[in-house]
């Protein structure tokens, strides 16, 4: 939530131009970012489609030397899922929303698109209120039959979850396999040989502000011999005994006995195995690199030409030439989500990750890394200099400044010669970058698990400056302050002394950091059941989530001593003599409950 109208504009100095009469040009940085999901056209190696996490839909004609954006009139920019029709090309599908689960602010979709021209047009197809949608599987023959894995929104009940499938290009949709409300679609697999036998894993997940809750009752696997209309739960022997979390499922093209599940367990193993259809299974590898995260996680494919490769995209990206028994880890990408292989082609295949993409003709013997211009930037800040530089943290790839004088084709956009940025300015990819007013040749940051930076150009050191230990990791109902991912830094514009920074109270520092002093009591609703740590069946502390804490700060630029702050569970205060006493005023606006004040 921004609090805006009349709260904002009596704290802002002046007017400014209506944004209608600017206009925007890529400063950079020139470097990729979140790649979510990737398509391309059995066959054609010239052809790919890749959806980015915030980014929309990016196509190459020329086997990934150039992109173009070719989805800019949606009004999501998140895709979670792409499919070309095997049977047609022309025709594509795009499934909105970040199709993972990795923290509150993931970017919820509005449904499906599709494209009949190859991308260069795009119409809405219908289910509006599915939220994420992470896999989409055309039929191998028959275009019209198309078939949605939706996650759901995940922020709460909802019955727009599971597996909707189409028989008429999208006029229609069916949910045809839903378990429950708090439960929705992760994996989704279609047999090439017998594409009337589909397999499903769904997935129990809940997101919170402050935590996230994978797995129960209602994941599992699940099995359609009739084309997707009726489904049943596998029960068979040798797989996992409930509660399970994550699940993601495939068959092997070459042969339709051979079927892995990759599955989110506590400690009963990750990958399954059956070689008879899905009747009976064992566990093949317990390796947990092949689960870690599975939020985030948890994808795998089969080659198109051996049964017995697999790839699987975790943190790190693994191959198995035995049937699953053994991986090796290759370097084809980091932080990987996504894999297509070439039906025609088993030694071409394309994988997204953090990074980019990351694109193979021969089998990985030789690849390429393609970079978007998709950065994900947390905040930006511009400093008091004439000309002035931007300043942002970006999600992977940390703090930097660009000059904004600087023209596109002399290196600061995309299309220019180089990467102008400067980039290592302390904290790291999650929080604010903020230069100090009076003397732009310092900047502070912060980072996730209570890091505080204060960084000198002329040195090109950054100092560590954090009020207290690092807690990444901590359980949060064992730590005295909680820290978000992305902490508040705020600098007094009367006194750029006086630096503010928010954890589940406000720290001020008066001496560039070298000391703080507590200023407010703790801000938040201070619910002990709220206050417990990320993950759900396994535990996920990694910073994303943590409860009850300031989420934005805000000091007045025309009062001195006026302090704004505002929770991440719908608590809005203010103090009027620099923290000394705080008002609570969050009952006179209408927030809804838990809330998140994101900006003041």
């Amino acid at each position: 939530m921004c609090l805006a109208g009349a709260l904002v504009s009596a704290q802002r100095r002046g007017g400014g131009a209506s944004p209608d009469a600017l206009s925007f040009r890529f400063l950079g940085p020139v470097v990729g970012n979140r790649v979510a999901s990737i398509a391309g056209v059995p066959g054609d190696p010239s052809i790919y489609y890749a959806g980015a996490a915030s980014g929309g839909v990016w196509k190459t004609t020329d086997g990934g030397g150039h992109w173009t954006p070719v989805s800019d009139s949606m009004p999501v920019a998140a895709i979670g899922a792409l499919a070309v029709a095997p049977s047609d090309p022309s025709i594509v599908w795009a499934g909105t929303g970040e199709a993972w689960a990795i923290r509150d602010s993931d970017v919820i979709g509005d449904g499906i698109y599709k494209s009949v021209d190859a991308g260069k047009t795009w119409a809405h197809a219908g289910l509006d209120e599915t939220g994420r949608i992470g896999r989409i599987i055309v039929h191998p023959t028959n275009p019209d039959i198309v078939f949605a894995c939706a996650i759901g929104r995940i922020t709460g009940r909802q019955p727009e979850r599971g597996v909707f499938r189409t028989t008429d290009g999208g006029e229609h949709w069916e949910r045809v396999l839903f378990v429950d409300e708090n439960t929705g679609c992760s994996g989704l697999a279609i047999d090439a040989k017998n594409p009337r036998t589909l397999f499903a894993g769904t997935w129990q997940v809940e997101m919170h502000p402050w935590a996230m809750l994978s797995g129960g009752a209602g994941s599992g696997l699940y099995v359609s011999h009739d084309g997707g209309a009726k489904w049943t739960k596998i029960d068979a022997p040798g797989l996992p005994r409930s509660p399970l979390g994550k699940i993601d499922v495939a068959v092997a093209p070459t042969d339709s006995n051979r079927v892995y599940a990759l599955i989110q367990t506590k400690d009963q193993g990750s990958l399954w195995r059956s070689d008879d259809g899905g009747a009976s299974w064992r566990v093949v590898n317990w390796s947990r690199e092949l689960i870690g995260r599975a939020g985030y996680y948890v994808h795998l494919a089969v080659s198109p030409a051996n049964e017995d490769e697999i790839l699987v995209s975790n943190s790190s990206f693994f191959q198995s030439v035995d049937g699953g028994q053994t991986f090796r880890s290759v370097t084809w990408g980091g932080d990987n989500h996504d894999i297509w292989w070439d039906s025609k082609d088993a030694d071409r295949f394309a994988i997204t990750h953090d990074a980019g993409i990351t694109l193979t003709t021969q089998h990985g013997r030789s690849t390429e890394r393609v970079q978007l211009p998709i950065g994900q930037m947390y905040h930006v800040a511009v400093d008091n200099q004439a000309p002035y530089y931007v300043y942002s943290n970006m999600q992977d790839d940390g703090t930097m400044r660009g000059a904004a004088w600087a023209a596109e084709n002399a290196g600061a956009g995309y299309n220019g010669s180089g990467n102008t940025w400067d980039h290592g300015l302390g904290g790291c990819e999650s929080g604010f970058t903020v230069p100090d007013p009076s003397d732009p040749n310092v900047v502070w940051s912060t980072c996730y698990g209570n890091k505080v930076t204060r960084y000198d150009h002329r040195t090109k050191i950054a100092r560590s400056v954090a009020p207290w230990m690092i807690t990444l990791d901590s359980p949060p109902q064992d730590s005295k302050y909680r820290c978000h991912w992305t902490a508040p830094l705020a600098i007094d514009p009367f006194d750029s002394k006086n630096v503010y920074y928010g954890c589940n109270v406000i720290f001020r520092a008066t001496n560039g950091g070298q000391s703080w002093q507590v200023i407010s009591p703790d801000l938040s609703t201070q619910d002990p059941s709220r206050i417990a740590s990320s993950g759900g069946l396994v535990g996920d502390n990694l910073g994303q989530f943590a409860p009850e804490v300031i989420f934005a700060i805000a000091p007045s630029e025309i009062e001195r001593g006026l302090i704004w702050a505002g929770t991440n569970d719908g608590k809005l205060w203010y103090t009027k003599d620099g923290g000394a006493k705080w008002n609570d005023v969050s009952k006179n606006i209408a927030m809804p409950a838990w809330g998140v004040v994101s900006k003041i």
